[in-house]
Formats: C-alpha cells, sequence, structure tokens
C-alpha cells in the first residue's frame, strides 16, 4: 500500500493541482461569460434607441417628402395660366394646352373655395374660352380638311363645348365639301342634247376615270367623315339619332345618280 501511494502520490498532487486551476478557470470563465451578458445587453440597448432614432427619421423624411410633393403640386398649379398662356397663343400648341388644363380642371375646381385657387381657375378659364372662339372661328374655315375638321371639333369637345351644337357644325362643313366634290364630278358630265338624251357615249377609259375619281375623293372622304363623327360623338348624349345615317345616305344617293348619268 504505501509503495503504492509512494507511486501515484505525484499523480494526485498534479491532479489536485489540476482541479484547483480548473475552478479557477471557470470562475474566470464565468465573470467573463456575465461581462459577455452585460455587453450584449448594452449592444441590444444602444440597438433599440439607434432603431427608434433612425425609424423616427424616416417617419420625419416621408413628412418632408410629403410637403415636397405637395409644393411642387402648389407649384405647379401656379405656373397653370402661365403655361396656357404660352401654348393657347395663335400658332403655338393647342393640344398641350388642353392637356394641362384637363390635368389641373379637377384639382382646380374641387378647391375653388379658396381664393387663390380660385383666380387661379378663372385666370385659366378665360384663357381656355379665348382658344374655344378661336377654334369656333376655324371651324367655319371652309378650307379645312377632314383631319383638321376632326382635330378641331374634338378640342372643343373637350373644352366642354356642347355636343349638339358641334354635332351640327361637323355634319354642315362636311356636307359643304362633299357637296362641292360632288359638283366637280357632275360639272365633268356631258352635256345633254335638248330630247334629254345624252350625247356620244363617252369612251371606257373615260368612264373608269371618272368612278376612280369619285371614289378616291368624294367615297374616301365620305368614309373618313364617318368614321371621325362616329369616334366623336357616339355615346354622347344627343348626336346619336341617326342623323350621320341620314346625312350619308343623302349624299350616296346623289352620287349614285351621277355615276349612272355617267354611264347613260
Amino acid at each position: 500500500m504505501q509503495t503504492l501511494l509512494y507511486e501515484n502520490y505525484n499523480k494526485f498532487i498534479s491532479a489536485t493541482d489540476t482541479i484547483r486551476k480548473m475552478k479557477v478557470d471557470f470562475r474566470r470563465m464565468e465573470a467573463e461569460m456575465d461581462d459577455l451578458a452585460a455587453n450584449m445587453a448594452a449592444i441590444s440597448t444602444s440597438s433599440a434607441r439607434v432603431s427608434a432614432a433612425l425609424q423616427d427619421r424616416h417617419r420625419r423624411g416621408a413628412q418632408l417628402a410629403g410637403v415636397q410633393a405637395l409644393l411642387r403640386k402648389l407649384q405647379s398649379l401656379v405656373e397653370v395660366p402661365g403655361r396656357l398662356r404660352r401654348w393657347a397663343a395663335p400658332g403655338a400648341e393647342p393640344a398641350r394646352a388642353l392637356r394641362c388644363h384637363a390635368r389641373a380642371r379637377a384639382v382646380l375646381r374641387h378647391y375653388r373655395h379658396l381664393p387663390s385657387f380660385r383666380a387661379i381657375e378663372d385666370e385659366s378659364h378665360a384663357i381656355m374660352a379665348d382658344l374655344a372662339q378661336r377654334l369656333r372661328a376655324r371651324l367655319r374655315d371652309d378650307t379645312l380638311d377632314p383631319k383638321e375638321l376632326t382635330e378641331c371639333v374634338e378640342m372643343l369637345l373637350q373644352l366642354e363645348e356642347p355636343p349638339e351644337e358641334l354635332c351640327e357644325e361637323f355634319l354642315s362643313h362636311a356636307g359643304a365639301r362633299l357637296e362641292t366634290e360632288l359638283a366637280v364630278l357632275e360639272a365633268e358630265l356631258p352635256p345633254s342634247d335638248p330630247s334629254g338624251t345624252a350625247a356620244t357615249p363617252p369612251p371606257a377609259s373615260d368612264i373608269l376615270d371618272f368612278v376612280d375619281r369619285g371614289s378616291s375623293a368624294f367615297v374616301g372622304n365620305l368614309c373618313l367623315l364617318a368614321a371621325s363623327y362616329r369616334s366623336l360623338f357616339e355615346g354622347r348624349p344627343g348626336p346619336g339619332d341617326g342623323r350621320l345615317e341620314t346625312f350619308a345616305a343623302a349624299l350616296t344617293t346623289r352620287y349614285f345618280e351621277l355615276l349612272e348619268r355617267r354611264l347613260a
């Protein structure tokens, strides 16, 4: 037994020292873990404060962005009369003026009870009323082609001019132009003798040329004007009462009468 104790004495001593050292290390590790936990708590607190500060800054930034957007809109409304005056001037860009006015009209009407907005709306209305008068005068221009006529009426409709009146003026202008084209065709017909019969029948080439000119001029313009009429007035109260059909039927009847006289 003594021999066994003697031989393992150093091992017991070493084991005891190791155990004592481990206790010290565990205590140190426990202190370090406590420090780490305290540091993590401090970091969490700081992170929460930073997040709160950033959220508040983001909220203020969003508010400032909203205010800036509102100021831009107000500035844009203030500039509306100047833009309308520039684009609605004679020879300028009335289509741009109409788009600008359409974008601002609802807002100006909604806030009309405020004096500043009412002044802007009144000035804008006066500018667009002047444009409407000039478009009305242009509508009475006999030299307008079908495309120009359609554009003029379309702009007047956007200005909320009465569709019923514009329908009448559109058909009146279109009718005058088509009547002129029929008169040109009628002037080419050969004269009749006193007995009421036609003179020498014209060559077939002359007949084909007559039909071709009638198709390209009268028929082409009639189809274009009819399509324009439908795009402008279809679905609107008043104009959609079959007057286009009556208008077209009367003119095509006259055209076919001229063809029959040419073929006789």
